[in-house]
């Protein structure tokens, strides 16, 4: 996917910041239709179809987005953005054990968006190449809430913000496996399973 296609998905090459605000609120809307509509009724749906259901003209969503691919590479980006929002708040609060609803959240993120994650990986595209202050944000709030949660003793004294970032990409497959990307009770039920590792063992 060539460089221009990149620039596309995030709305310009400065990000959304350079859009005028009635723009950013379209792509905004385009985005978390397209998100939906990924996730409930697959990848064929086309753009002019996403475009009637958010509310815009057709020109709108060709001119944020060229292709397929840099909507799809936009919707992974701004769930990122999101995740990176509800730590920060989860951050702000008071709860040692608030790294199990972070990587909890996450973990309901990925079983959302999984068929969106697949085109990418097929089109070998890494999310942390392509945004990378995004994913190292979120990657920030994981390490903090997880010094956090060790410190007070709610997660095992050994585990990595690496292991943990790696159980929840391990809890995708997972729930791919399981044929549970559309039965979000029985996607957290396996994410619950995993996270549970992280918890102290008794002694």
């Amino acid at each position: 996917m060539e460089r221009r296609q990149t620039e596309s998905a995030q709305g310009t090459p400065g990000g959304t910041r350079e859009l005028r605000a009635d723009a950013r609120r379209n792509r905004q809307r385009v985005l978390r239709t397209a998100q939906q509509l990924f996730a409930q009724e697959g990848l064929s749906v086309s753009l002019d179809e996403i475009a009637r259901r958010a509310g815009v003209g057709p020109g709108t969503v060709h001119r944020h987005f060229s292709t397929k691919e840099a909507l799809y590479l936009a919707v992974s980006i701004d769930q990122i953005e999101q995740l990176v929002a509800e730590a920060a708040v989860l951050a702000a609060a008071d709860d040692p054990a608030a790294i199990f609803t972070l990587l909890s959240r996450m973990m309901a993120n990925g079983a959302e968006n999984a068929l969106v994650k697949s085109a990418l990986a097929a089109a070998e595209f890494d999310l942390r190449s392509a945004a990378p202050e995004v994913a190292a944000g979120l990657t920030g709030h994981v390490r903090a809430l997880l010094d956090r949660a060790r410190w007070a003793g709610v997660v095992r004294p050994d585990v990595t913000v690496e292991e943990a970032m790696a159980l929840v990409a391990g809890t995708f497959a997972a729930i791919h496996h399981a044929d549970a990307q559309t039965d979000p009770v029985r996607a957290a039920h396996i994410g619950g399973i995993i996270l549970d590792g992280l918890r102290p063992q008794p002694r």
